[in-house]
């Protein structure tokens, strides 16, 4: 080794830089050809994976999004559902709705005097519940008794309604009424069941 190095020492300074040089390009060319080139492809590959996986966290935040709009969506319409279903059951529940219908004629201070369920009626997509009633007590107490009646979490029909004036015996009382009419809940009718509709 030393020998090399007193060989280049006697050389001329023109000389010196040259060999200078062809030493410089050659280790050069060894770093890029086993370290740069090897890690240039690398960056590059780590450059498109980058780009690729940018593109999917993209994709995959409107997905997020479309998703958390839809499910929002679906509880709306879910909670809409039960809405509908308090107001039209799929069952007839009719022994609740017959004491729903008699506690409002209790509380309006009503005598109930007629309470008889007719047949159902199927609609196109509901089942009509109609009940014969037949109730006496004072105009104003009628008229709270249909105002609680329209109050109630189903859907409920005042139908043929009849009012006639019952004769007192005394005539400075209060004219008491006798009110005959249909009053009618419905219920969701199932695709299954016989007679219904389309």
């Amino acid at each position: 080794m030393n020998e090399i190095i007193s060989k280049l020492l006697k050389l001329k300074t023109p000389q010196k830089v040259a060999v200078t040089l062809v030493a410089a390009l050659v280790l050069g060319g060894v770093y890029y050809q086993f370290f740069y080139a090897d890690l240039s492809d690398s960056i590059t590959s780590e450059e498109s994976l980058k780009a690729r996986l940018t593109q999917e966290l993209t994709t995959y935040e409107q997905r997020k999004i479309e998703y958390l709009a839809y499910r929002n969506e679906l509880k709306q319409l879910q909670e809409e559902q039960r809405e509908l279903l308090r107001v039209l059951p799929k069952k007839d529940e009719i022994a609740s709705f017959m004491s729903s219908i008699q506690e409002q004629a209790e509380l309006s201070g009503l005598e109930l005097l007629t309470f008889a369920p007719d047949a159902e009626s199927f609609e196109e997509l509901y089942v009509k519940i109609p009940i014969r009633m037949e109730v006496r007590g004072g105009f104003h107490s009628i008229t709270k008794f249909f105002k609680n009646v329209s109050e109630l979490r189903r859907i409920v029909t005042v139908e043929n309604l009849n009012l006639l004036p019952e004769p007192g015996k005394d005539a400075s009382a209060p004219t008491r009424l006798k009110a005959k009419f249909i009053a009618a809940t419905y219920r969701y009718q199932n695709p299954t069941e016989a007679g219904g509709g389309t």
